[in-house]
């Protein structure tokens, strides 16, 4: 494989584009270089591969697994009581929140008495706007009948 071929597929590489067959080809390459052999440019590269290739191969020593349950067990059972906790805190904290009564110091307190007056001094001619205003509703609430039956 010829140095331009490798320089592009590092740049796809640094750009996080190549594939994991491209990244092998890579890393089989450096690994395939004698020591000394490559060009000073790509020097660098093939202590970064070599360093890959050997962490690849790093696995747990014995006991591992057990050594990382035994650790993890604990903060199980801690974990289930911490949340526990949480969810009681959390529950009297809004008990306490959403019974109280709101309270809002900007608010204007209300008149204890409201006075009315009387929009008409005819009490004939209240009971006629009266029935003017249920005969307009009604024509509307019969507009909107008639609309929902035809469909």
């Amino acid at each position: 494989m010829e140095k331009a071929m490798i320089i592009g597929l590092l740049e796809k590489y640094w750009q996080a584009e190549t594939t994991i067959e491209e990244e092998r080809t890579l890393a089989a390459w450096f690994k395939a270089q004698p020591p000394g052999s490559l060009d000073p440019d790509l020097e660098q590269y093939a202590a970064l591969f070599a360093y890959f290739d050997g962490e690849s191969r790093v696995t747990p020593g014995p006991g591992f697994e057990s050594r990382i349950l035994q650790a993890i067990t604990p903060v199980r059972h801690f974990q289930g009581g911490l949340i526990a906790a949480a969810a009681t805190v959390l529950t009297v904290v809004a008990t306490l929140i959403l019974t109280q009564p709101a309270k809002h110091p900007t608010a204007q307190p209300v008149a204890k008495t409201t006075q009315f007056t009387d929009t008409y001094s005819d009490p004939e001619q209240a009971l006629a706007a009266v029935r003017h205003a249920l005969l307009i509703a009604s024509v509307h609430l019969n507009e909107g009948r008639k609309q929902i039956t035809n469909k």
